[in-house]
């Protein structure tokens, strides 16, 4: 019974349970980190990845650790200085005791402590068998991340213990001089009122030397000296936070220093420390009314963002121009006068089929075979993927694959990676001394696209826009968006920054497939068809037509359309919900882009639109068309199993259906799209799959960033049995 009693007065233990009752919003911030580190939460997404693996300037080094460090440290220290605020006055044996804060930290490291235990495990093991690192290599890297803690922590500490170390002399000695309570009763409705009932019971807390103390009375501190002493911590605390806060947004505001360009988890965890600043200076200030204000301050933001110029975080198509006298009307007449614009339909028909006849030209039979390449999204993965694809299809077919290539659409991350192998086609057509084949570009592509847009999203994007990027000389707000696109140029070797116009020649000639990108808008989920292009003709021209597509190249002829940087266009296709922000247009009222997947993710129903339209030219000039459909899963996973369903699933399975069968919705769609066409096309039509998984337990995550594992599975995915026979199956087609 001793023993339990010990256990139930043990300051740790007393501090944990206090956390419980008291500070149960902040222990959400654990939750998630645990959840994180962990893969429960965000693992789709490669999340946890980010922590595993920091990179800063593409590398994995004892300075990206190192930063990693830091920002934890930075957490710790929140935690525990705004604990400290909240909690100390409960347990009031701290003011009899020398550098209280140093003995608060020591005794409310349970969380802290435990968190780091286990991301060390989880971290040592992702690194040796995700990274493939050495002992030593591993060792390094998290000798850095530690002393990034202990950095942090030792400079908060000497601030914390520069500013008080309380009444006492000695340490852990009660200071006998101090004068007793006086007009104790007057107070009333204080915050300390705690400090009138001695416990029944003494506290065993850690002290020096890494000691048990037992805690000791403080019925003599004069109540004034409590007030001074608590009030003075709380003023602390809030300068603590503040000058971290406005340090991490300095380092935001001067994001376009490369040395300023943290690793993603950094980012990360700095946000939930600001977040947790935030909510936590709210609380300490208003107290119970601090989550009123919480939401009489979005209520204000809402209304603010709708009646005027605050809170308007919008991120545009670089290049275009969003003048308000140019602004293209939307409405269901505007439509209505797009469809029935017979003078373009005629200019655009004319036109792709000139670029048919010249793609025929450069074929080496009277009626070759036409590819389409559609590709799916899915972040990183399918664009190494997709990358790969092509240029093994060419290793394979002796260049011949890439020249039978007509049309490539697709969605996100696909597309990304098939815009840049035409782009180094392109580069090889106009001077041979470079090869798309070096492995400098498969390093290229398959670098991290995460780490610049992470920083920007929690060091300054969700907060303010201060600063703005001049591209060819329009000015626009200086967002995620524009940092992704940034980061996408430099590690492409600025291959795409260009405007959409630069491809229009190459495309009419040929000498490149064309692309289609293929954006939705929000508002209504129409699809937003994007080429240099005009791709007018494609648009359904019926009488009772429900006007789903737009084409982009005719509808904003007023706003310099071919100017748009391609970035941007890729951006537009590739923006994945909340990580990419959506993408205004320039129309009256403002309408968004956002990333093509979510209607279309595969770029086959593109595909079977285009060649519906051209179905008898196809007839005539070739002798079928093959559809090579880039996939970052397999339809049906090998692996696939079912099980019962919980009280819970029954309660969220209506909802996360959406979300968990999104993909397999559009599956069944082209499926039965395909299977109607094929019986009204005239020639053939035939598919080949390439699938990166065939299996759940092997995915690589949907992120912007890869592991040195995925990387090598993503290669390694060419050569199985599947990826064989398709490749086979390919060869002979062409060669029929």
């Amino acid at each position: 019974m001793k023993n339990l009693t010990l256990i139930r007065d043990f300051f740790p233990f007393r501090l944990l349970s206090a956390h419980v009752k008291y500070n149960f919003f902040g222990l959400i911030y654990w939750v998630l980190l645990f959840g994180i580190v962990s893969g429960n939460l965000a693992s789709f997404f490669g999340v946890p990845f980010l922590f595993y693996a920091p990179e800063y300037h593409g590398q994995l080094s004892f300075f990206s650790f190192f930063l990693l460090g830091i920002a934890l440290g930075g957490f710790f220290m929140t935690f525990q200085a705004y604990s400290y605020a909240k909690l100390g006055p409960r347990f009031p044996f701290l003011l009899v005791v020398s550098t209280p804060f140093f003995k608060f930290i020591l005794n409310n490291s349970i969380l802290p402590i435990s968190f780091l235990i286990y991301f060390t495990y989880k971290t040592c093991t992702f690194l040796a068998n995700e990274e493939l690192l050495e002992f030593g290599e591993i060792f390094n890297k998290i000798f850095g991340l530690y002393t990034g803690i202990t950095s942090f922590t030792l400079i908060a500490l000497l601030y914390f213990f520069r500013i008080r170390r309380n009444v006492d002399i000695n340490d852990d000695e009660p200071d006998v001089s101090t004068p007793p309570f006086q007009n104790f009763k007057r107070q009333h409705n204080k915050w300390y009122n705690y400090f009138r009932v001695e416990p029944k019971n003494p506290i065993y807390y850690i002290g020096r030397k890494m000691r048990i103390y037992k805690s000791r009375s403080t019925g003599h501190l004069d109540i004034e000296v409590v007030e001074q002493i608590y009030a003075e911590n709380r003023i602390n605390v809030f300068l603590f936070e503040c000058i971290t806060l406005f340090a991490f947004l300095g380092m935001g505001f001067f994001r376009d220093y490369e040395f300023l360009e943290m690793p993603a988890a950094m980012s990360i965890v700095t946000l939930l420390s600001l977040i947790n600043m935030f909510f936590n200076a709210l609380a300490t200030w208003f107290h119970r009314w601090a989550y009123f204000v919480i939401v009489a301050g979005f209520t204000l933001a809402i209304y603010l963002s709708l009646n005027s110029s605050f809170f308007q975080y919008n991120s545009y198509l670089l290049g275009l121009d969003y003048a308000n006298n140019l602004r293209q009307a939307y409405s269901i007449a505007a439509l209505k006068e797009h469809y029935r614009d017979s003078t373009g339909r005629r200019l655009s028909e004319n036109n792709l089929l000139g670029i048919l006849n010249n793609w025929k030209g450069r074929q080496n039979s009277a009626k070759p075979k036409l590819v389409i390449i559609a590709t799916s999204g899915g972040g990183s993965r399918s664009t190494f993927w997709t990358f790969e694809v092509m240029k093994h299809c060419d290793l394979q077919l002796n260049n011949e694959f890439s020249k039978k290539v007509q049309l490539i659409t697709g969605a996100s991350g696909g597309m990304m990676g098939a815009a840049f192998y035409r782009s180094l086609l392109l580069q090889d057509a106009q001077n041979r001394k470079i090869s798309r084949f070096e492995d400098r570009y498969k390093k290229a592509i398959s670098s991290d696209f995460l780490n610049k847009l992470s920083f920007s999203i929690s060091s300054s994007d969700i907060f303010m826009r201060l600063k703005s990027f001049n591209y060819k000389g329009k000015s626009y707000p200086l967002e995620r968006g524009i940092a992704f696109e940034e980061q996408l140029n430099k590690n492409l070797e600025y291959v795409f920054d260009k405007p959409l116009s630069y491809y229009e020649y190459f495309e009419k000639q040929a000498q490149i497939p064309l692309m289609i990108f293929s954006p939705i808008i929000v508002e209504d989920g129409r699809r937003c068809l994007t080429s240099s292009q005009s791709l007018q003709c494609l648009l359904p021209n019926t009488q009772d037509a429900n006007y789903e597509f737009l084409d982009y190249r005719s509808f904003f002829k007023k706003q310099d359309v071919t100017k748009v940087r391609f970035t941007s266009v890729i951006r537009a296709n590739a923006s994945f919900p909340y990580i990419m922000p959506m993408i205004s247009l320039p129309t009256e009222p403002e309408m968004h882009l956002m990333d093509a997947g979510i209607r279309d993710n595969y770029g086959i129903k593109t595909s079977l639109l285009y060649l519906h339209h051209f179905k008898n030219w196809i007839l005539e000039n070739t002798s079928g068309v093959i559809i090579v459909e880039v996939r970052d899963t397999k339809r049906i996973l090998d692996d696939e199993r079912f099980q019962p369903l919980s009280l819970l699933d029954k309660l969220i399975l209506p909802f996360s259906n959406l979300n968990v069968n999104f993909t397999k919705h559009q599956d069944y769609d082209i499926e039965l799209m395909e299977n109607l066409f094929r019986g009204n096309l005239p020639f053939t039509l035939d598919r080949v799959t390439f699938n990166l998984t065939s299996e759940s337990k092997k995915r690589v995550s949907l992120s912007w960033t890869l592991t040195n594992k995925e990387k090598r599975m993503v290669s390694d995915a060419l050569y199985d049995s599947y990826n064989k026979e398709s490749m086979r199956k390919l060869k002979a087609l062409l060669q029929n």
